[in-house]
């Protein structure tokens, strides 16, 4: 779970921000007592606990409702109100600065004003606006190529050197009249294309839910050698929850050939398959713009995978967030002036009816409690409604 306070775009998502900024300010205010002794703890009624921390002259005392309903607590002789699931802090013992339960700070939502792009012009007067590209090459394409037995894991084979990994393997079919052959593919994730003889031939994605793929694709093979590149591709990596470094990405397999000629299915998986880390176009540094020979016909290629476009604009003015727009797009990662802003997937995108307009924070807490769902490169986020 991404419980985002502070996004990219630089604005602080409230109401959290100023509730965990009240929180922080109530819990320094206790510091000399919780750093110097440890907590008598009592039980006033049933699903009621006080946590007092006391020394010399400092007090500080946490008043604890875990039941569902509103309770009234005694405490030092003096009544308190405590909302269900909430927690009241008093650096004194006596007055109340905080209670989980009840939000002070109003919540913002924020919002973009579109603007149309404006023309680059040179020194010459001519525009630059327009797009151009470069096609990456299909297959391994550099020297740094290598060759192992079976399939191998991405994130342990790439180490964080691209998101991209191809696997590359050379059969040979002695005849191909009436074979309707069938690719099967299975992959850890998150996405997947197959080229057979340098095209595409498919493609497999996961999703947010279940990031594997299995796909099975038709391909038409030719009498003799044929090349079968499959680039696995991943689109951000778990980073919480329990054994999430075990999860794994890529080909692991089976990769299987069925539907041949005489009806047998060869498992391709235990190969010798040539791997290539990365993109040539990576290597090559074609995300700073500046580097390599693009194309500006106006016959810009679309539905094409393996391809690198490039544009330019004027920055709005101002200095407000600025966001693209990239429905128009596929997934891919997007660069400016260099420098990375992420990847995005605009294919998946957050549900329109997976949130409530309202919340009931009470009780033990589920993955699925309370949620917000919203977008960004790529990956649903979610945070937990206030």
């Amino acid at each position: 779970m991404k419980n985002v306070l502070l996004p990219d775009a630089g604005i602080i998502r409230q109401p959290k921000w100023g509730h965990l900024k009240d929180l922080h300010k109530a819990i320094k205010l206790c510091e000399e007592a919780l750093i110097a002794t440890d907590p008598t703890i009592s039980s006033p009624g049933p699903n009621l606990e006080t946590s007092v921390y006391k020394t010399g002259s400092a007090c500080v005392a946490f008043l604890a409702n875990t039941g569902t309903n509103d309770a009234t607590v005694t405490f030092n002789g003096n009544s308190y109100h405590l909302p269900g699931w909430s927690v009241s802090i008093l650096p004194d013992c006596k007055s109340v600065v905080l209670n989980t339960a009840k939000i002070n700070s109003a919540s913002t939502i924020s919002s973009f004003a579109t603007e149309s792009v404006k023309e680059e012009v040179d020194s010459l007067g001519s525009s630059s606006s327009g797009w151009s590209w470069i096609s990456e090459p299909v297959g391994i394409s550099k020297d740094d190529a290598f060759t192992k037995s079976g399939l191998l894991e991405q994130i342990n084979t790439t180490a964080d050197r691209s998101d991209y990994l191809w696997y590359s393997l050379s059969i040979d079919v002695e005849d191909t009249a009436g074979a309707q052959p069938v690719l099967h593919i299975e992959s850890l994730g998150h996405a997947l294309h197959a080229f057979i003889n340098g095209k595409l031939a498919g493609s497999g994605v996961g999703n947010s839910g279940n990031a594997k793929v299995k796909v099975d694709i038709p391909i038409t093979l030719v009498s003799g050698k044929n090349k079968i590149d499959l680039l696995s591709l991943t689109v951000g990596l778990q980073n919480y929850g329990a054994f999430y470094d075990l999860v794994g990405a890529g080909i692991t397999g089976p990769v299987t050939l069925k539907g041949l000629r005489n009806g047998n299915t060869v498992d391709l998986s235990s190969q010798q398959w040539t791997y290539q880390i990365g993109l040539q176009g990576e290597d090559l540094g074609l995300s700073s713009g500046s580097v390599g020979q693009w194309n500006s016909q106006s016959n810009l290629p679309t539905n094409q995978p393996l391809t690198w476009y490039k544009t330019n604009f004027i920055a709005p003015s101002g200095s407000n967030p600025v966001a693209i727009d990239f429905t128009g797009l596929g997934k891919g990662e997007a660069w400016v002036n260099g420098q990375s802003i992420g990847r995005y997937w605009p294919t998946y995108v957050a549900p329109t009816s997976g949130c409530t307009d309202s919340c009931n924070y009470r009780g033990s807490y589920s993955s699925s409690k309370c949620l917000m769902y919203f977008w960004h490169n790529d990956t649903y986020y979610y945070k937990i409604r206030n």
